[in-house]
């Protein structure tokens, strides 16, 4: 996660899908699939380049939420 200016920090999945889920208001298993979705969307949105520059850069754990070409 990018700080306000400048400097990313990596967050872990499970950080991630908790705060997912706090700013939906669902259950963690439903902020993971909200997040897979988002992702699937992303990969269709977007350039194999680019879903790759964008991906490589998360932490291995999240590749259990993208999707497979």
């Amino acid at each position: 996660m990018a700080g306000r200016f400048g400097t990313a920090t990596r967050m872990g999945l499970e950080e991630f899908l908790r705060r997912v889920a706090e700013r939906e208001g669902v259950s963690l298993d439903q902020a993971r699939e909200h997040a897979a979705a988002v992702f699937a969307t992303l990969r269709e949105a977007i350039t194999d380049k680019e879903f790759f520059d964008i991906t490589v850069q998360l932490p291995d754990e999240y590749w259990a939420l993208l999707p497979r070409p």
